[in-house]
């Protein structure tokens, strides 16, 4: 019999990590490790999501295998496939799709309130554990302080001398959700004592400053070729960035599962839960707070929901002379070259904008 690791995987982060907490088991993120997908394609359609591929591809060689098990978002139609095809040949303790309300409405919050107590009972019933409402203040109570202390390193990354690499904020905010809460933690706080540190030294040079803002990413590279070519980034719009860490659940709330249910329809918005005149406003809001100079837009190839948005922010941001340059990915940016240059290029117009 195998032994079992506690932990389950999630992969959206319309799905609060709070209740596998409360259960005493582990959440984690789950990262696409395949170099290649062409054995995804023998059970899911090819023209999908690069990122559902790859999850699926390093499933099926085994890469998955330390879960006990797995939650899904309905998030979009590939997603539902994957689970489809997930549960027909991935054997695990729990497989499990969360339906998540398109609408952020009283109703919507309601019926997502309802769907969250559903998972409870089943993630209770397939390892008995029992959650309960006590378990569950006491889960929103770690993660509210995991994520308000990287909210305070983003209030740093406000100041006119960036404390914080983008790329070393991203990494060690993506390392927090596979890792043990209380290890993440003082990640975190390290980080923030070495960001204070660094914010009290201010320097005469300026350099670009890059918001970056797309779907999903788990890997640094985007980061990186920014970086290197003489910009900064303050800030990452991403569902494994500001949109995760900027959630706040009121822990006074009698409910707790309707806490969680406003709380993740109603905080920052992807294109998921947000119609594209919302995400431009909310792009529009963290230029100014972060004083950016041009917007990066980044989007997984095929995703319909993100690249449907791109034109009208595109027109919104441009309007209020903000620059935007857009990219596809492939989730594991092997166009690498291609994005170089085109940064490279965006980066050097923003330099002369500012001169």
């Amino acid at each position: 019999m195998a032994v079992s690791s506690g932990k389950i995987g999630y992969l959206c982060s319309l799905v609060p990590e709070e209740i596998i907490l409360a259960a005493g088991m582990k959440p984690v993120r789950i990262k696409g490790e395949a170099e290649a997908t062409s054995d995804a394609d023998s059970y899911l359609y090819h023209n999908l999501c690069p990122y559902i591929k790859n999850i699926m591809s390093t499933a099926l060689a085994g890469q998955v295998r330390y879960l006990d098990g797995i939650v899904f978002a309905r998030s979009c139609d590939g997603m539902r496939r994957m689970y489809d095809a997930w549960k027909s040949y991935m054997g695990m303790g729990l497989v499990y799709m969360l339906e998540v309300p398109k609408n952020t409405d009283e109703r919507a919050v309601s019926y997502f309130a309802s769907q969250l107590k559903d998972f409870a009972l089943n993630l209770g019933g397939a390892f008995r554990k029992h959650i309960t409402p006590a378990s569950l203040r006491t889960a929103i109570q770690t993660t509210g302080q995991l994520r308000r202390s990287m909210q305070r390193i983003f209030a740093l990354q406000q100041s006119a001398t960036l404390p914080v690499a983008g790329s070393d904020l991203f990494k060690t905010g993506l390392g927090a959700l596979g890792e043990d809460r209380g290890d993440a933690l003082k990640r975190i706080d390290e980080l923030y004592q070495q960001a204070r540190t660094a914010s009290a030294i201010r320097s005469n040079s300026r350099k670009v400053r890059i918001l970056v803002s797309g779907n999903v990413m788990d890997r640094s590279d985007l980061f990186e070729i920014v970086e290197a070519a003489g910009a900064e980034i303050p800030a990452a719009d991403l569902c494994t960035g500001l949109r995760y860490f900027s959630r706040n659940v009121d822990v006074a709330e009698d409910d707790p599962y309707l806490a969680l249910a406003q709380a993740y329809l109603n905080e920052p918005h992807c294109s998921r839960t947000a119609s594209p005149v919302q995400r431009a406003q909310e792009l529009q809001k963290l230029v100014e707070t972060y004083s950016i100079d041009g917007v990066l837009l980044t989007s997984l190839k095929f995703c319909d929901q993100h690249l449907y948005d791109v034109p009208y922010i595109t027109r919104v941001l441009a309007d209020k002379n903000i620059p935007v340059l857009f990219l596809e990915n492939d989730y594991t940016f092997t166009n690498k070259g291609q994005m170089k240059v085109r940064i490279e290029a965006f980066i050097e117009v923003l330099s002369e904008r500012g001169n």
